[in-house]
């Protein structure tokens, strides 16, 4: 007993110490960015073949230009370095086309959900600079969520027959350049136009089937899309 008790007792000390740390780092450099934009998105194509039709069909699969909205939380900042983290969300519409004779397109509302953690080289090593321009990379997560209605489309056999959709969370990575100014003490703008990269959503249905009555969406390869944003910093200390 006393030995876990030590050991508890060295743990919440160790998770103390570090919160400790990480906020005075927040309290040091914390930046709050709300940002509004717009985004793009490359279409793909794909095709259905054997044995779910004896002849292949062609099929189209795209994302309208949306527009998105959300939060960046800088975390740290020293010299030409800083990480943060990116929250974003959009509602867009998912179409699905077969090229074919009557040609009947699937047509879906969806979110999308973008969440990383980034880090950004700024060009200029100087924090004190009223503009920093800067090039960021990161690591996250696109996550592509139908709305209930639109899964009622999907599960009906005689609009969409495709029972099985739902939502689809990809890896996917960022990158991009923008640029920082503070305005006063408190509040700044930035900038960014970044990029991302994941596989195409399958929304939770087979890519491919050794059943020929399966609903399958065989499109593969990657996803791109950009987006374009500008919003307000809000500071967390003063300078």
């Amino acid at each position: 007993m006393t030995g876990w008790l030590m050991r508890l007792t060295l743990i919440v000390a160790a998770l103390l110490t570090l919160s400790s740390a990480v906020f005075a780092q927040i309290k040091e450099s914390g930046e709050l960015n709300l940002f509004g934009g717009v985004s793009a998105y490359t279409k793909n194509l794909y095709e259905i073949g054997f044995p779910q039709s004896p002849t292949p069909i062609p099929g189209r699969f795209r994302l309208d230009t949306g527009l998105r909205a959300g939060l960046r939380f800088n975390v740290y900042t020293r010299g030409h370095w800083g990480e943060e983290f990116l929250y974003s969300y959009e509602p867009n519409s998912a179409q699905f086309v077969l090229q074919r004779t009557p040609s009947n397109p699937l047509k879906l509302d969806i979110q999308v959900h973008n969440v990383a953690v980034n880090t950004l080289y700024y060009l200029q090593e100087q924090e004190t600079q009223r503009i920093r321009p800067f090039l960021t990379v990161g690591l996250g997560a696109s996550i592509f969520r139908p709305t209930s209605y639109s899964q009622s489309v999907a599960i009906d056999p005689l609009r969409g027959n495709a029972q099985d959709l739902g939502t689809a969370t990809e890896l996917a990575l960022n990158y991009g350049l923008g640029f920082k100014t503070r305005l006063s003490s408190w509040i700044g703008f930035r900038m960014d136009a970044r990029g991302f990269v994941s596989r195409n959503p399958s929304f939770g249905l087979a890519r491919q089937s050794s059943d020929p009555n399966a609903t399958v969406f065989p499109a593969t390869g990657a996803m791109h899309h950009g987006e374009a944003t500008g919003g307000l910093i809000f500071y967390f200390s003063k300078r």
